[in-house]
């Protein structure tokens, strides 16, 4: 616990606490943090770096009011979240949809009104549309009635909502298409030599190196 990666190089991991192994394989699980351009601003920031919101999107001073003409949504906002006593909302990509929608209504209202104007709305999660991949064919989601289902009928469910959430009929044809093959055949195996000396490739792909290194013209 408290240990973080320090670097991984020539099969060689170390830590941060000094100690150092071998290792073929490594597994980055990493989380979301919000651009480090906040960092350079004078917005209120919570530990993890997000700008302090209230529950209308908008942020919060030193004094507890909204700040005027600063709004926040998505992995940079801290907004509270009602269900979990006020902890900030997870930065997953249900709540920045939801945010965004609300963000832009809200905005709306307060160019035509002002930014203290009584009809903006604040931000109420709603579980209906969460569902979570845990491998092929699992998964777990809530239901737009309330209802919690786990298995094969989860992981077809977020597969649709993954789907529709695509941002372009052309990728959505693409990524469906890819699906349905990899359902009909076995895994291809073909570029899995690359995972183990990923490197040519890339300088493959890149053309000939301008320092004169072995790819480039001679």
């Amino acid at each position: 616990m408290r240990t973080t990666l320090a670097s991984a190089a020539d099969r060689v991991v170390a830590l941060s606490d000094g100690s150092r192994f071998g290792a073929r394989t490594l597994v980055w699980t990493a989380g979301v943090r919000p651009a480090p351009l906040l960092r350079d601003t004078d917005l209120p920031l919570d530990t993890l770096g997000r700008v302090r919101c209230l529950a209308t999107l908008q942020a919060v001073g030193p004094d507890g009011r909204a700040l005027p003409g600063v709004w926040a949504a998505g992995d940079c906002a801290a907004v509270p979240d009602p269900d979990a006593d006020g902890a900030p909302c997870a930065p997953n990509a249900q709540h920045a949809f939801a945010q965004a929608e609300l963000l832009a209504r809200n905005i709306a209202v307060a160019l035509d009104a002002g930014p203290h104007a009584p009809g903006l709305a604040e931000y109420r999660p709603g579980h209906a549309a969460c569902s979570t991949s845990l491998g092929l064919r699992r998964a777990v989601a809530h239901t737009r009635r309330g209802r919690r289902i786990t298995g094969r009928r989860a992981w077809w469910l977020h597969r649709a909502r993954h789907l529709r959430r695509l941002p372009s009929a052309e990728r959505r044809v693409r990524v469906l298409m890819d699906w349905v093959l990899g359902g009909l055949f076995s895994r291809e195996v073909v570029s899995l030599g690359a995972a183990e000396h990923p490197r040519p490739e890339f300088e493959a792909g890149s053309g000939p190196r301008p320092d004169g290194g072995p790819d480039a013209p001679r």
